[in-house]
C-alpha cells in the first residue's frame, strides 16, 4: 500500500492530468452533442460577432459579445487570483467545474444556444487557464488540436532521430488525446440517455481529481497565459 500510495504522489500532477482531460473531453462531447457547438474556443464566436455585426442583427451582437465576455473573465480571473490571493488554483478550477456542470443540468433542453453556452465558457477558459500541461508540456485539457499536431511531430522525430525523448513526448500527447477522447464517447451514450442532465455524469471526473489536489502538499505551478511556450512544446492553438 505504502508503494501504491508513493506511486500516486510521485505521479499526481500526471494523473491530475489526465482526470482533467476527461472532464475537458466529456464536456466537449456534451456541448457538441447537447448545445450544438463546442465551448472550449472562441474562434466560433468570433466568427459569427463579426456576421452579426455585418448583418445588423443587434440581438445577435449582444450575446455574442456576453460570450466572448464571459470567456475573457474566465481567463481573466485566473491570473488576478493567482496574484492577489491565497487560492488553489486547481481547486479553484474543478469546483468552478462543478458548479457548471449542476447549472447546465437544469437548463432546458430548449434554451437559446449562446445562452446555454455561457457557462461552458466560463468554465472550460478557466480550466484551459489552469490545467494547460505537466511536466515542461503545455498540452489543453479541454481541446486536442496542438496535442495531436504535437504527437505527429513527436512521433516523426523519434522514426527520424531514434532519439527516446520524442517517443516520451509523443507517448505523453498520445496520452492526453486518449483520455480526452475515451471521455467524447462518455458523453456521446450519457446524452443520448439523459440530454442535458448528462452534465451531472461529469462528477465522476472532477470529484477524484478535486481529491488529487490534496495528494500533494507543494503549492500547484503558476498557470501561464495559454498560448506561451512552455518546456518542450509550442503554444495552444485552436
Amino acid at each position: 500500500m505504502n508503494r501504491i500510495r508513493l506511486s500516486i504522489q510521485k505521479n499526481s500532477y500526471l494523473i491530475l492530468h489526465g482526470l482533467m482531460c476527461c472532464v475537458g473531453g466529456y464536456m466537449a462531447g456534451y456541448a457538441v452533442l447537447c448545445r450544438g457547438k463546442l465551448g472550449s474556443a472562441q474562434t466560433m464566436n468570433l466568427i459569427d460577432l463579426i456576421f452579426a455585426v455585418a448583418g445588423r442583427n443587434a440581438r445577435e451582437v449582444l450575446l455574442r459579445l456576453a460570450a466572448l465576455l464571459t470567456y475573457i473573465l474566465g481567463l481573466s480571473l485566473v491570473v488576478i487570483l493567482s496574484r492577489r490571493a491565497r487560492v488553489n488554483i486547481q481547486r479553484y478550477s474543478i469546483l468552478v467545474d462543478m458548479a457548471g456542470f449542476l447549472v447546465l443540468g437544469f437548463l432546458p433542453e430548449g434554451a437559446d444556444l449562446v445562452a446555454a453556452l455561457l457557462p461552458l465558457f466560463f468554465m472550460l477558459s478557466t480550466q484551459w487557464s489552469v490545467f494547460h500541461g505537466v511536466r515542461g508540456y503545455n498540452s489543453a485539457t479541454v481541446f486536442s488540436t496542438n496535442n495531436l499536431k504535437q504527437a505527429v511531430v513527436a512521433l516523426n522525430e523519434y522514426a527520424l532521430t531514434k532519439n527516446r525523448q520524442h517517443l516520451g513526448d509523443a507517448l505523453y500527447f498520445l496520452g492526453t488525446l486518449f483520455w480526452f477522447h475515451a471521455s467524447v464517447v462518455a458523453s456521446y451514450f450519457t446524452v443520448r440517455a439523459f440530454g442535458p442532465k448528462s452534465s451531472l455524469f461529469a462528477f465522476i471526473f472532477a470529484l477524484p481529481a478535486l481529491a488529487m489536489t490534496w495528494v500533494r502538499e507543494e503549492k500547484a505551478p503558476m498557470p501561464a497565459c495559454p498560448g506561451l511556450k512552455a518546456g518542450r512544446a509550442a503554444g495552444q492553438s485552436n
